[in-house]
């Protein structure tokens, strides 16, 4: 068993004995897909406040910016194991925030790739104000 310490000492670190995390990468019809099939998911806009205004933004999204997502982890959902559904601009910045969740201990994430700009494009509907 002393030989195989460091081994599973490693797959303890690594999350692989532990609770699995997902994050997955889907196109348009995907996350809308998963919007409709988990509308207690927790719709998470990672933009600055300003595209939120000028670009409109999904219905019933709620915007921490992804800069602001450790300190405003308050405002996320309290059981870790929730459904986070986060987009940004181009896919690029929602990268990063489903790493910050990770870290911040979220387990399911579901994140746009294309972003806003492809769900605009896809003639996906949005919301101003």
């Amino acid at each position: 068993m002393r030989r195989y310490l460091p081994f599973m000492v490693f797959l303890l670190l690594s999350g692989c004995l532990g609770g699995s995390a997902s994050w997955e990468r889907v196109d348009v019809e995907g996350f809308n897909e998963a919007i409709n099939d988990h509308p207690e998911g927790f719709l998470l806009d990672v933009r600055t406040a300003s595209e939120w205004e000028q670009d409109g933004h999904l219905e019933n999204a709620t915007l921490i910016p992804h800069t602001e997502l450790e300190s405003r982890e308050s405002e996320l959902p309290s059981d870790k194991d929730s459904l986070i559904l986060l987009y940004c601009r181009s896919g690029n910045r929602s990268q990063d925030a489903a790493k910050t969740l990770q870290d911040l201990g979220f387990t399911n994430l579901i994140e746009l790739e294309s972003g806003i700009t492809g769900w605009k494009n896809a003639g996906m509907p949005v919301v101003y104000g």
